[in-house]
């Protein structure tokens, strides 16, 4: 419609030209029907010989019209021209160059306008002066660029609106530049001069001046041939050119469809290359810069011999393989130009040339894309890495309007334990299955991550508010808890997550991720899975990173002291044991167990701190026993350590170490600490058993435990925490879950210690109520190894010992 739309606009100048000449030119006076005639063959026979110039997606056709085109100007009224013109030139259009429809149209009106133009320019230079004369010639050469002029600017135009909306941007830079270094149109022009003035003495001279025009239309045929030549040679050079320094595959592969249609001559090109899923993919150029990405078809006649690596030259349609690495695609012109009746060998060579540059440019981008992407992306997991979230981080704070960004940061409690335990590849698969969780599940609400090891990130953009963060950071804890099936094993990760939100604590992505990270590390020193940033988190950054320091040094030395806390019977009175805690002091301050534990347990140090506390209260239980004291001693065991392969064979060498008894050790576990991996601790505990081992569950009531798991688990006593013990007395709530504790192990034959008891009237329910054991300051403090056999010397019988150690 728009090329019918500008034909119309062409047709209008013309008709109005004439109506112009008709009202305000001289009178028409009659013409010699046989020259009418004759003029009408010349136009038609110019139709027959032309030499066409490709430019870009248009060609410019030049042809000997200027020759009747002068002749006319000269011998015939303007307003007989155009009719003779329009006569002569359709019926050359339709019989010698089998034009139809909508291009016939345009040419149609374009010889109207130019004709128009053409006349107007010549009566214009020339005058009232003689048309044989000077005046006369310089009309006529004026005439002919006119018309030239006004041709090549309204095939830009149908260009630009038909195909390639680029074209003005071109039309003074290339187009009129190659217009006017044509010789051809001063050269034809030059010979319809010679010729009219001949004529006007001999007409039968101009039989002469045909073979002339006649010849030199086949050297100008040989000269659009040879520049032709040069000019796809530097074609191919500009094309080589583009190429280089484009680091985008979409910028590469545009750029070469646009200029395999330019110089191939074709209404298409088409990139066909293996898709992420093998499946082949088309990338299809057409029409006005029309880019589409599309499923190929594989049952055209192209396809099966250009995959194998054939040329394919059909009479519309070109297609060569296109090597990209260890990858075949395959290049694909189709749809001739109409300046090009069919594709030929010339044409099937160029396409092949220009596959072998755009498959080295493609295989380079391909390979810069996927060095770009293994900068960018953690390789296990296919997520972004630290140094993409931090650029993605700051993009999302920097373009925020006001709005609200959340990092969150999470990290795998325990994940060593994977690793050490069931092999490093068991950990990568953990790893890999979670990073997909998190990405299929919240992947569409921000940029998920995997910035190291254990750790993940969840960058969350328009956040809304505070709790709408701290909501969504519980939508990924519940998420990554959810047990997963890695093997043949159903693996439930525990993480901890820190909060940290835009503007609210920063505008810098290094300073955000840096506090997200110290909010995570609360959280898991506090064991409350997910912590919002608070300031004092980030004050005791250098506390930690020197207690860290301190603390290796002393685990290394064996600077750690263990001290004893008696167990008695709230019934007798009787000693029954102790349980060892471990004590550090810091530049001459103690530092808390529940400071420095979280400590050893992250920086991998709770292996040998358990070990040589093992060691000392198997020794210090062993110097009791020699002296006569039936007792026994308990140790606990962080839940990274109950995860370890050969613990049980480490328990058994340092009973044997010491000559102590199994049944004189109890080893108490959390109830976290067997449900983080319970098929592991099942088996772990299972050997602890055989050993005669006591095992306790520690701090009762305050973990996630099946009630149902806990029944079928080889341990004989549980403590209940110091936390339902303290005001048991007045507070119902308490004394509800102390009762069902005593019912429940007295269900399942366990003993009960209660922990904590600092005031009497708490000693005084518990002993009514049946409880085993009591520890807390109401009976001692914890106490050095001297101090301890001091006060077990003022509070026990010695008794001659029956049992046997293992030896």
């Amino acid at each position: 419609m728009r090329v019918l739309a500008l034909a119309a606009a062409l047709a209008v100048v013309a008709v109005l030209g004439q109506v112009a000449w008709l009202v305000l030119g001289p009178p028409v006076t009659g013409a010699d029907l046989w020259l009418l005639a004759t003029l009408a063959l010349l136009f038609a026979l110019a139709e027959r010989f032309t030499v066409t110039f490709p430019v870009r997606r248009g060609a410019h056709t030049m042809s000997l019209s200027e020759i009747p085109l002068i002749l006319a100007l000269i011998m015939i009224h303007p307003v007989l021209l155009v009719p003779v013109r329009l006569a002569g030139s359709l019926a050359g259009l339709l019989v010698f160059r089998g034009q139809r429809g909508s291009k016939l149209v345009f040419n149609t009106a374009l010889y109207l306008a130019v004709t128009t133009v053409a006349g107007a320019v010549f009566h214009l230079v020339r005058g009232g002066g003689d048309p044989y004369g000077p005046l006369g010639w310089a009309g006529a050469y004026a005439a002919t660029f006119a018309a030239d002029l006004v041709a090549i600017v309204a095939i830009t135009a149908v260009i630009a609106v038909h195909d390639d909306s680029q074209e003005w941007r071109r039309l003074l830079t290339a187009d009129v530049k190659q217009l006017f270094q044509l010789p051809l149109v001063a050269v034809t022009t030059t010979l319809a001069l010679v010729t009219a003035l001949l004529v006007r003495e001999h007409w039968y001279a101009a039989l002469l001046l045909g073979v002339l025009a006649f010849a030199a239309h086949r050297a100008f045929r040989q000269y659009a041939q040879q520049t032709r030549t040069h000019q796809q040679v530097e074609d191919l050079y500009r094309f080589t050119r583009s190429l280089d320094g484009l680091a985008d595959a979409g910028e590469v592969t545009r750029t070469v469809l646009d200029q395999v249609r330019d110089l191939v001559r074709a209404e298409q090109a088409a990139l066909v290359v293996p898709g992420d899923d093998g499946a082949p993919v088309r990338m299809r150029l057409h029409g006005r810069d029309r880019f589409e990405l599309e499923p190929a078809e594989t049952g055209e006649q192209w396809w099966q011999p250009a995959c194998s690596g054939t040329p394919v030259l059909l009479p519309d349609s070109l297609a060569v393989p296109l090597r990209l690495g260890d990858a075949t695609g395959v290049l694909l012109a189709a749809g001739c130009m109409p300046d090009t009746p069919y594709f030929t060998g010339e044409h099937l060579h160029l396409l092949q040339t220009m596959s072998s540059h755009a498959g080295v440019a493609l295989s380079e981008v391909r390979l810069l894309e996927r060095l770009q992407h293994t900068a960018s992306h953690d390789p296990l997991t296919g997520l972004p890495n630290r140094q993409l979230l931090l650029a993605d981080l700051q993009q999302a704070i920097d373009t925020a309007a006001g709005g609200v960004t959340g990092v969150l940061l999470l990290n795998l409690d325990r994940f060593k334990d994977v690793n050490d335990g069931l092999g490093h590849d068991i950990g990568d698969d953990l790893l890999r299955r979670i990073g997909s969780r998190l990405q299929d599940h919240f992947g569409g609400h921000g940029t998920v991550s995997r910035i190291g090891g254990d750790e993940f990130a969840l960058l969350v953009r328009d956040g809304g508010g505070e709790q709408e963060i701290l909501a969504r950071a519980e939508d990924v804890r519940r998420t990554v808890e959810v047990p997963i099936r890695v093997g043949d094993l159903d693996l439930a990760a525990q993480v901890s997550i820190g909060v940290c939100i835009a503007p609210q604590h920063g505008a810098d992505a290094n300073r955000l991720l840096r506090r997200a990270d110290l909010a995570m590390n609360a959280a898991k020193q506090t064991r409350c899975g997910i912590r919002l940033y608070r300031a004092e988190d980030d004050r005791d950054t250098a506390r930690r990173l020197t207690l860290m320091t301190g603390l290796r040094a002393a685990v290394e030395a064996g600077a750690l002291t263990v001290v004893y806390q008696p167990k008695v019977d709230p019934r007798t009175g009787a000693v029954l044991g102790a349980e060892a805690l471990t004590r550090w002091q810091h530049d001459g301050q103690p530092v808390p167990p529940d400071e420095f534990i979280p400590l050893a347990e992250r920086g991998g140090l709770i292996r040998p701190l358990t070990h040589q506390v093992l060691d000392t209260a198997l020794a210090d239980c062993a110097g009791w026993r020699a002296a006569g004291y039936d007792l026994s001693v308990a140790v606990n065991l962080s839940p990274n350590t109950l995860s370890e392969p050969d613990l049980a064979e480490t328990v058994e060498q340092a009973l044997r170490r010491h000559g102590v008894p199994g049944p004189a050790l109890t080893l108490e576990i959390t109830e976290n600490g067997f449900m983080a991996d319970p098929a592991n601790a099942q088996r772990t505990l299972d050997a602890l058993h055989v050993l005669g081992v006591k095992l306790s569950i520690d701090d009762f009531g305050t973990g996630h435990s099946s009630l149902g798991r806990l029944a079928y688990l080889p341990i004989h006593e549980v403590k209940i925490d110091k936390s339902f013990v303290r005001h048991i007395v007045t507070d119902r709530n308490r004394r509800a879950v102390t009762d069902a504790a005593l019912q429940l192990a007295r269900a399942l034959d366990l003993t009960v210690v209660a922990e904590g008891v600092e005031e009497q009237p708490e000693l005084d329910y518990l002993r009514r109520h049946g409880c085993h054991a009591v520890q807390g300051y109401l009976i001692s403090r914890p106490l050095p190894p001297a101090a301890f056999t001091a006060w077990l010397t003022a509070h026990a019988t010695p008794r001659v010992l029956t049992g046997q150690a293992i030896r």
